[in-house]
């Protein structure tokens, strides 16, 4: 390659280009509703702090969250001003070179790690045709900037011992930053950390120029909370309060203890999963990562998305599990199809209503809508961009005011959601009119639809959108539903 000055790009240089042009494309094409936390634990603090409107769900107020990660995209923000085209894109830019960081510096480490470049080369192949990443890892999550962070710091590991470089310096400083993003990433780097205090010899100088980069990158990020949330707070506090002594994850579910073995896994590598059975080695690697699975398996509130900064590892021994299956190689190009065809469906089809619906709201800005569906079941601001926006959803915070609730005291609490589908009449007997106002739209899912024609006599179906064909929560299932409010002239 070559730029218009004729002078030849550095072969890395290209790599990382071939990376961010397929990881945008990744971006732009996406389609469909994955989880909530991609608009709301980013794109909306984001979209509040440059615009001064956007949904803040009760993390943000009760300040548990690093400001890192939404003021990355509020810089995309500041540039694209009220450009509502770029407002939409910059955040896909922001992902896809997320992204490429991710998998550029993946196939550093497999290279610096294994000392084999054929190795990298097919372990960054298997990132990019992996339709879990393909789905996800260009999503504005902040599992994501972790698994990015981690994969960097892996990538300078001192694995050879040597910490008398700089490689060892970067390798901390990016290893403290997804520590801050994600407090709990610490359970990759306690066994790691411990494995090279064992191969180094140890020196005063090296342990108070570690503390002391510790020390200035935490107070910058302390800093950067300050200029966020306009006070002085330390959300990793606020974060361990909640999660530890509170206790109050709990609240937005609790999985069994093999959730991440039998379905987390599975389902973020799918057709690679023999792949790693074949590929794993006894290493330091793999120790780390069954230290942090059974932790996370401890943890009681699960999600996929949560293990992600274990997925470059799982690539490197799904790499050298390709390796080893010579006779399988002649699948290469039925698993390839097959890939393919589960990220189009995943990314292009299944929930797309969610992100379609949201076409309409722009094209009605004056009308009041009303969503009576799971809380944030769609994107908001960061999409719409409307501050005269007339519209209510049912919210879902969790009991703030009780400190380490029994499993009892979870379960018969009942945000504004759970008395919705508790009792659906009752909820839209007493709410309606009264602390919800009569929308012009109202939305539901499907399984809701019936419901909104018998109890709702002044309201017409008036446009469906399909969403999906199943549904791990059976509240989302099916089309989204739109109905119109009729006037009373229309009634009679």
């Amino acid at each position: 390659m070559r730029t218009n000055s004729g002078v030849r790009l550095p072969s890395s240089t290209k790599l990382f280009i071939i990376i961010f042009i397929i990881r945008l494309i990744n971006a732009i094409s996406i389609q469909t509703f994955f989880q909530a936390d991609e608009f709301y634990q980013s794109l909306e603090p984001a979209h509040n702090f440059v615009y001064g409107y956007g949904y803040i769900t009760w993390e943000w107020h009760a300040k548990l969250r690093s400001s890192i990660h939404p003021l990355i995209y509020s810089l995309g923000y500041m540039l694209a001003n009220e450009n509502e085209r770029l407002i939409w894109l910059i955040p896909k830019v922001i992902n896809s070179l997320v992204a490429t960081i991710t998998e550029y510096q993946l196939y550093r480490f497999v290279q610096v790690y294994s000392r084999d470049s054929e190795l990298a080369r097919i372990t960054l192949t298997l990132s990019l045709l992996n339709p879990f990443n393909w789905y996800v890892l260009t999503r504005s999550f902040s599992n994501n900037l972790e698994t990015c962070l981690t994969v960097c710091a892996l990538r300078y590991w001192p694995w050879r011992g040597g910490i008398s470089n700089y490689n060892w310096y970067l390798s901390l400083g990016f290893g403290f930053l997804s520590c801050i993003i994600r407090p709990t990433n610490v359970l990759l780097w306690i066994p790691l950390g411990i494995w090279l205090l064992g191969r180094i010899r140890i020196t005063f100088a090296w342990i108070a120029s570690s503390i002391f980069e510790v020390i200035v990158l935490f107070l910058l990020s302390v800093a950067l909370d300050y200029y966020f949330y306009k006070e002085l707070t330390i959300p990793l506090y606020n974060f361990l309060e909640f999660n530890v002594v509170k206790n109050l994850s709990v609240f937005y579910g609790v999985a069994p203890w093999h959730f991440y073995v039998l379905q987390a896994i599975p389902l973020m590598m799918m057709l690679y999963l023999p792949l790693i059975v074949c590929g794993l080695r006894k290493d330091i690697l793999l120790l780390s990562s069954l230290i942090y699975l059974i932790g996370f398996s401890l943890i009681q509130h699960k999600e996929f998305r949560f293990i992600m900064p274990l997925q470059p590892i799982f690539l490197y021994y799904s790499a050298r599990g390709y390796r080893k299956l010579h006779r399988f190689k002649k699948y290469v190009p039925l698993g390839l199809f097959l890939n393919v065809c589960i990220a189009i469906f995943f990314s292009n089809v299944n929930e797309r209503g969610a992100v379609d619906i949201l076409h309409f709201m722009k094209s009605n800005k004056d009308a009041l809508f009303g969503f009576l569906t799971p809380c944030h079941s769609t994107p908001w601001q960061s999409h719409l961009h409307n501050p005269d926006l007339r519209a209510w959803f049912l919210t879902c915070e969790p009991p703030l005011h009780l400190s380490n609730p029994t499993s009892s005291e979870i379960n018969s609490y009942r945000d504004q959601s759970d008395m919705f589908y508790d009792n659906p009449k009752l909820f839209i007997k007493e709410n309606l009119g009264s602390t919800l106002h009569y929308p012009d739209y109202i939305i539901v899912f499907a399984p809701m639809k019936e419901l909104i024609e018998s109890e709702l006599s002044n309201y017409v179906l008036h446009k469906q959108y399909f969403n999906s064909y199943f549904h791990w929560d059976t509240r989302r299932s099916g089309d989204l539903i739109i109905f119109r409010k009729q006037s009373e002239s229309q009634i009679e």
